[in-house]
């Protein structure tokens, strides 16, 4: 920042939550004027800018950049606003910025200023007031979803005609608590419509030891940090999804710390939830178990050139990332399956220079017998005491042996009795990807997929990374009652159905659907060091409350992945295939799994068309026929471009932490395309049609959805329903731009803006 004005803002305290006094926050309270009417732009950064003078130059926000520091429980937050005014003439601007309810302002200024620059915290009835003030004024429903959230209303800042000017704003606030468990956010626009690229940087510290940094609704990568200090940035250059930015910090108890999120169903029928374990850092006096890598290289005569050599550059990487002390085995395979010797070794000065050269000697030709190279990494009892992983690589199907796809996965399900962990990749279009699946998933392991021109080293060496430190293998979780008796009937559907090990620094996200709103306790059992360990998390599902709209999303997201993948697997059984068809159960997926895209906005390979705008909602029985056929296609689409990005999509679904809002999905050429036709807000699904808005609780009504009544913005009407959904904490439902047809209070509601 140029500018050299660093002074406290003016500020009211007088908020429904009651934050901290002077005294007790340690910053000084000097109430300015702040004036009443509005200047030509009205800027909400969370959003965009808005025009109140249609004859005034325009602002834009260009960008924003956040800073947010978690000290101890107290987060702050300051926020660079990159404006910018493209016009001829000068103009001005003034900022309105959502806070949580406690937070106190301690620093606002902008560049190039005169005067004092001031910002105002309004008391919420104050903020109410303004939100409908200026929604009034710019007759825009947009700033209605931040209705209900306080307000800082800054005083006026210049614009110079063609130039920019940045506004800096921070504020401080204590998070809100959870046992263990810190919960912080950053008020954002839920709306696909808003363009405003963000960057965010996030650091939290604390004196007691920290498990796990979680975001469940953004892609926050952890870019450094140790037991109480970690630091995350978005990614760079990629678009940040939108919605509000939740962060929760969970503080370490033991080896493994949990905590429960929870959404109530608002019919009161039962509802979600998300155990969140964190492992954090391991203490130095733990022995953790070596592994035993097993390289498993596919050398047909179709990997010749720089693929095996990347190959090559992989295997040789991960044998020099092992620890002395550590085993390992080769395995290279075309028509013939050949190893490296009779069994895994233990890496040493003596052993590594024969590894090395191995490597170096293997030549590429042939076909691919996959099902004996599987065979061969499975046969052998791994070395006592060290966890078994296989990397195993392919860029065909199984050409060789065994060929048959239903019989190579039962090889894993039946021959894998020495419990390797099997990671597999797939390099190039030509590979069967529902297989490669199978063998990662029922057996702890995961699937990357190597696209064209894409590096094979990079793959395997980013995996092998990820597997470093086994600190708890063999998870299983049981639910019981208060009384230690086992509970089978209050959680269902629970995600992933296989739990992972967990190495050091990982994760586990596991959601479920809980039927009843009673205590129950939840224990997840493991083997840490090698001795079988048990962690316990009590909780009432009935103080549960309908809130914390990610975790029925990720549940979403995972019991469609798991649906389409049965389809995709009764795919790999041309017997089985034939029958589909006709099988009833086949019709129930499909329901399913529309029910679950039009209610919570999810969408995949089978139920993408919803977005399309040909596709004619409120006709259900020919949108099933729609979804039956695609999900028949999918199920038959195993190799290929297409067939590589439909498993890819099912995997991204399976496995994703995170709410993906804006549903970005693979296409065909392996690029994450999101799709701005889907909008949820604040819990509902819409899908657009024109310049309309279709609640998806009409989607698969039996006939097109007509409105029984209209209400016009602005009108008498359109002021009770706004303070309805307001009451109800879901008002940002009619904030989207153009018509809003909705279901209300058993009604099927038009809202039209008001004509100009």
């Amino acid at each position: 920042m140029r500018c050299t004005h660093r002074i406290l803002p003016a500020l009211i305290l007088a908020l429904a939550s009651s934050p901290p006094s002077a005294a007790q926050s340690g910053h000084a309270h000097v109430v300015h004027h702040v004036h009443s009417g509005w200047c030509a732009n009205v800027v909400l950064p969370q959003a965009r800018a808005f025009r109140t003078v249609d004859t005034a130059a325009e602002i834009a926000v260009e960008r924003v950049r956040a800073d947010i520091r978690i000290v101890d429980g107290m987060a702050t937050t300051t926020l660079d606003i990159f404006l910018v005014n493209r016009g001829s003439i000068d103009t001005e601007g003034e900022l309105l910025l959502p806070v949580p309810d406690n937070a106190v302002v301690t620093h606002f200024d902008f560049e190039g200023s005169s005067v004092k620059p001031t910002a105002r915290l309004l008391p919420r009835e104050e903020a109410r007031a303004t939100y409908d003030g200026i929604v009034a004024k710019l007759k825009d429903p947009a700033l209605l979803e931040f209705a209900g959230a306080s307000l800082v209303r800054s005083s006026v800042f210049p614009v110079s005609a063609g130039g920019k000017q940045t506004v800096r704003v921070r504020y401080e606030h204590l998070v809100p608590t959870d046992g263990l468990r810190w919960d912080y956010e950053l008020p954002r626009s839920e709306s696909l419509a808003s363009q405003v690229p963000w960057e965010v940087t996030l650091e939290v510290r604390s004196e007691r030891a920290i498990a796990d940094v979680y975001s469940p609704t953004h892609d926050l990568p952890r870019v450094s940090g140790d037991a109480k200090r970690i630091q995350m940035h978005s990614r760079p250059g990629a678009p940040m999804e939108p919605g509000a930015l939740r962060v929760s910090v969970l503080l370490a108890d033991g080896p493994l710390t949990t905590t429960l999120f929870t959404s109530a169903d608002p019919s009161g029928k039962g509802g979600w939830f998300l155990l969140l374990a964190g492992l954090g850092e391991v203490p130095a006096d733990v022995k953790l178990p070596p592994r035993e890598v097993t390289l498993v290289l596919d050398r047909s005569g179709s990997m010749a050139g720089e693929k095996f050599d990347q190959a090559r550059a992989a295997a040789r990487q991960v044998i020099e990332g092992l620890a002395f002390g550590e085993a390992v085995q080769i395995i290279d395979y075309s028509a013939t399956v050949e190893r490296f010797a009779p069994q895994a070794v233990i890496k040493s000065a003596e052993t590594l220079p024969a590894l090395r050269a191995y490597l170096d000697g293997l030549t590429t030709g042939g076909g691919t017998n996959l099902d004996g190279a599987l065979a061969a990494a499975l046969a052998m009892p791994p070395s006592d005491g060290r966890l078994p992983v296989v990397l195993f690589l392919t860029d065909g199907r199984p050409t060789e042996g065994e060929t048959r796809e239903v019989a190579i996965r039962e090889r894993i399900e039946r021959e894998n009795v020495h419990k390797r962990r099997v990671f597999t990749f797939g390099v190039g279009n030509d590979v069967n990807a529902p297989l490669l699946d199978t063998l990662a998933v029922e057996s702890r392991g995961r699937t990357s997929y190597v696209r064209p021109n894409e590096d094979v080293e990079r793959a395997v060496a980013g995996v092998f990374e990820d597997l470093s430190g086994p600190v708890v293998t063999d998870l299983a979780v049981s639910v019981k009652n208060g009384d230690g008796s086992e509970n089978t009937r209050l959680v269902r559907d629970l995600y992933p159905q296989v739990l992972p090990d967990l190495f050091r620094g990982d994760r586990l996200v596991l959601v479920g659907r809980y039927l009843d709103a009673a205590p129950a306790r939840i224990e997840l059992a493991g083997v840490r060091a090698g001795a079988k360990t048990n962690w316990r998390l009590d909780y009432d599902f009935a103080t549960a409350l309908p809130r914390n709209g990610f975790v029925q999303r990720l549940w979403a997201m995972r019991r469609i992945a798991a649906l389409e993948d049965s389809l995709r697997r009764v795919g790999a059984d041309p017997q089985a295939l034939a029958a589909l068809r006709e099988d009833p159960k086949f019709a129930e997926i499909v329901k399913e799994m529309l029910e679950l895209s039009t209610r919570f906005g999810v969408l995949t390979d089978s139920t993408a068309f919803l977005a399309l705008e040909g596709t004619k909602l409120g006709d259900a029985p020919q949108l099933v026929a729609t979804a039956s056929s695609l999900g028949f296609q999918n199920a038959t689409c195993r190799t290929g471009i297409d067939g590589v990005a439909a498993q890819q999509n099912v995997a991204l679904n399976r496995d994703q932490s995170w709410a993906n809002a804006s549903n970005a999905q693979y296409n065909p050429a392996g690029e994450l395309v999101a799709n701005p036709t889907v909008q949820t807000v604040q819990g509902r699904t819409f899908f657009r049609r024109g310049a309309r808005w279709i609640d998806g609780e009409l989607a698969l009504a039996p006939s097109e959805p007509t409105p029984q009544r209209s209400v016009v913005f602005g009108t008498p009407e359109h002021t009770q329903l706004v303070e309805e959904l307001r009451a109800q904490g879901c008002v940002g439902q009619v904030s989207l731009e153009g018509e809003i047809l909705l279901r209300h209070r058993g009604e099927t509601v038009l809202v039209t803006p008001q004509s100009k």
